[in-house]
């Protein structure tokens, strides 16, 4: 079981590449840091959660660190769309918690029903809001308000405010909201906590 944490620099030689040939998908020039990575995992309130889902992992880095700080129980769904990411990850993540989807975010719900989950504890997204397709920005946050259990936690790592425009009229306003100066560029975290009434 691998449990290596951050981006190796094959993981940011192949990021950069892709950044360069498709800048509105990929949304950042490098990937996460590993100050980044670490407190992604450590806000996103791990322990004790089983049904863990990532948005938009890359080449994997920030998958490593939220397997690294997970239960050896719990179960991680990475959600991405590159298949050259994909091949990446399936190459250098060794875990028998990880699986990997290919659905786009805005289908979560059919990717949770296939593995019969009822819900999801944690959903971590890294997918870069204000690049995304008219229209679709909206249908990914329905997605994850629908499929985050009541009291789950829903955390975004992002250059903009964009995602906090979205996500406030679904959630409210943000429990956390922090930036990491070390991270190329300065990276914002936002974490929302989905109320016990479902809101």
């Amino acid at each position: 079981m691998s449990r290596k944490i951050g981006n190796s620099l094959k993981d940011s030689a192949l990021f950069l590449q892709h950044a360069i040939k498709h800048p509105l998908q990929v949304g950042y020039l490098l990937p996460s840091s590993p100050w980044l990575i670490e407190e992604i995992a450590a806000t996103a309130e791990l322990a004790g959660k089983k049904r863990v889902v990532e948005l938009g992992p890359g080449t994997g880095g920030t998958t490593k660190g939220l397997l690294a700080a997970m239960d050896d129980d719990a179960e991680l769904i990475t959600v991405e769309i590159n298949p050259k990411f994909i091949a990446h990850m399936k190459k250098t993540i060794d875990d028998k918690r990880l699986s990997i989807d290919a659905s786009g975010a805005q289908h979560l719900k059919d990717i949770i029903d296939k593995r019969n989950w009822s819900n999801v504890d944690v959903i971590v997204s890294g997918i870069p809001f204000t690049t995304l397709p008219k229209g679709m920005d909206q249908e990914i946050m329905t997605a994850i308000h629908a499929t985050l259990k009541p009291g789950g936690v829903f955390l975004a790592y992002q250059l903009r405010d964009h995602v906090s425009a979205l996500a406030v009229p679904r959630f409210g306003q943000p429990s956390k909201k922090k930036v990491t100066f070390k991270n190329f560029p300065p990276m914002k975290i936002f974490t929302w906590r989905k109320g016990l009434n479902g809101q």
